[in-house]
């Protein structure tokens, strides 16, 4: 348990180091790249029992894109990747407010849902939401708003940015993701 912990801590800093990337592109101030302290004391944390996701918002993981109706493409991405919002589909957060939901689909199977605030106000009431319904997920730094939940076939996150304001929720198959891997190493 404390080496899964040690190897979760680990992956959250790569993780943050790797995309934190330069948060500041004016040519006057300085750069700024945030540095985080990982929280020794956090302990893997699991979904409520009897809570653990099959899927995110009535669609299950690995269903085929084709299958579902009202389906909008608004990115497609690399790596067999492509996002898509649902036809009048969207979170409620904590005070009401409805929010768009992204949907990703890997090599056309359902797998990553995220929704995303751009305030303080609306990254609080997504906490509040997600809180209420899943319990609080572990807290992988000290001094950063960032919540885990591992479960058998489901990870799923909570961040938020300061700097930028921006909170992200988004919840994935872990199936798909070693699909993925898989076929990464396959074509390699």
């Amino acid at each position: 348990m404390r080496r899964l912990t040690g190897i979760l801590i680990f992956f959250c800093l790569v993780m943050t180091i790797g995309c934190g990337g330069v948060l500041n592109n004016s040519p006057t101030q300085e750069s700024v790249v945030p540095v985080y302290l990982a929280n020794e004391n956090c302990k893997l944390v699991g979904f409520k029992p009897g809570l653990e996701p099959e899927g995110f918002n009535g669609i299950k993981w690995e269903t085929e894109l084709s299958t579902l109706e009202g389906m909008k493409r608004i990115e497609k991405g690399s790596r067999g990747m492509d996002f898509y919002l649902k036809e009048g589909d969207l979170f409620k957060l904590g005070n009401g407010k409805p929010i768009p939901i992204n949907y990703g689909f890997w090599r056309g199977k359902f797998y990553v849902g995220i929704v995303t605030t751009k305030s303080l106000p609306d990254w609080n009431a997504l906490k509040e939401a997600i809180f209420n319904k899943y319990g609080v997920g572990t807290k992988t730094f000290r001094n950063k708003e960032e919540y885990l939940w591992v479960g058998k076939n489901a990870l799923m996150a909570l961040r938020y940015e300061e700097i930028s304001k921006e909170g992200i929720f988004y919840i994935k198959s872990e199936s798909i993701s070693k699909q993925m891997e898989d076929f990464r190493a396959k074509v390699k």
